[in-house]
């Protein structure tokens, strides 16, 4: 009989479907939105999974944590079963707080192959995976009308490049979306990735500035890791880059890189006019891909630490200052309103537990602080209700 997998996700979006599709191919899969518990706070919420998890019979839980702090240490310590697993997709930003919150998992899954490397400097057991869908598909019967497909959120760096392959006489299709706008359902993605020579990936960051929870903002981008390039290779279709250290530990020659937009009109130029160069490339680059990217051989290798009787774990000397404020803000205003007050007051129990091992001065500054959140948004948020 097959262990039973708790996915808890932060709210639906178009990626937990891959995530969940990787899991089911080893174990009977559930999963959860944390977002559908609009009327619970912290301890209502941590009850109805502990019922779940018991009624299901559900031996192991994975706790997706990217940008939403609620899913904290404090909160996977209180969910019971026997083995946890941290999912992190953007562990880029966030590596500080995750790398925190992990101390109670058994497990690390990250999506960039760096990220994963800074887990195991740490000592957690960390591997690498991916959000994307992992089925192989082959589109030989598909007429290549598109020579460079771009597909993904617009910005006015990306505007810019793309711009500027367009201006010189590439036959670029611009499938790019506005922030905060859905993109292109995957089917029809999907066909244009079939007409498509060569996906272009684009690695900046897309926000304005990069943060890190624990001090200011210092760089205005970093060079992620982006899906786009095992998407190409799952299709069949060659990826042009632009750098990241994906490229650095994961390939040598098989992704094309560059760093400037005229590297990467050189590049494509190279590639549109050298067809057996372009072949031989491709080959190279969708056979690396799907043999490490491809779900079951890629999951492989996961079910085995899942599967291990204990997993090595890591423990903190503290929890930082700044780590349990955010926490204890998350857990107070989870479902606040002047109308249950009281339970929100009730909260107060799990902050003094949370503080228990800090000194004097932690204790009365996190408190106070609660106190005056309680108060403030208590108020705040019953009149934005009302509005």
């Amino acid at each position: 009989m097959k262990n039973k997998v708790l996915i808890i996700f932060k709210y639906p979006h178009a990626w937990n479907n891959p995530v969940i599709a990787k899991f089911s191919n080893y174990y009977e899969t559930e999963f959860l939105y944390v977002s559908n518990f609009k009327d619970k706070n912290f301890t209502e919420i941590v009850q109805h999974i502990n019922n779940l998890i018991i009624e299901k019979e559900i031996n192991i839980v994975v706790f997706d944590v990217d940008y939403f702090k609620f899913i904290n240490l404090f909160f996977i310590q209180k969910i019971n079963c026997k083995k946890k697993i941290l999912w992190t997709g953007d562990d880029f930003e966030l590596h500080k707080m995750n790398s925190i919150t992990a101390s109670t998992c058994d497990l690390v899954l990250t999506t960039c192959p760096l990220s994963a490397l800074k887990y195991k400097e740490k000592g957690y057991e960390a591997y690498l995976t991916h959000g994307e869908n992992g089925k192989i598909n082959d589109h030989k019967d598909k007429k290549k009308e598109i020579d460079v497909l771009f597909f993904g959120a617009l910005t006015p760096n990306r505007n810019e490049i793309l711009n500027y392959i367009s201006s010189k006489g590439i036959n670029l299709k611009n499938a790019g979306h506005d922030e905060g706008v859905t993109g292109l359902p995957e089917n029809e993605l999907i066909e244009l990735i079939s007409k498509s020579k060569i996906i272009l990936n684009l690695s900046k960051t897309r926000t304005d500035s990069v943060s890190d929870f624990s001090s200011e903002k210092v760089y205005k981008f970093y060079y992620q890791t982006k899906g786009r390039i095992i998407i190409a290779g799952m299709n069949g279709v060659l990826c042009v880059s632009e750098y990241s250290p994906f490229q650095d530990l994961l390939f040598q020659e098989e992704v094309p890189s560059f760093f400037t937009k005229e590297e990467c009109v050189k590049i494509l130029n190279q590639l549109l006019t050298n067809e057996e160069l372009f072949l031989k490339l491709s080959n190279k680059f969708t056979k690396k891909i799907r043999d490490m990217f491809e779900d079951k051989n890629s999951f492989k290798l996961i079910n085995e630490a899942i599967e291990k009787q204990s997993n090595r774990k890591v423990k903190l000397i503290k929890i930082p200052h700044w780590y349990l404020r955010i926490a204890a803000k998350q857990i107070l205003l989870r479902n606040i309103k002047i109308s249950n007050l009281n339970k929100t007051i009730l909260q107060f129990k799990l902050i003094f537990e949370m503080l228990k091992n800090t000194n004097l001065l932690i204790k009365f500054l996190v408190i106070f602080e609660s106190i005056l959140n309680t108060l403030w948004y208590s108020i705040t948020l019953t009149v934005k209700s009302k509005k």
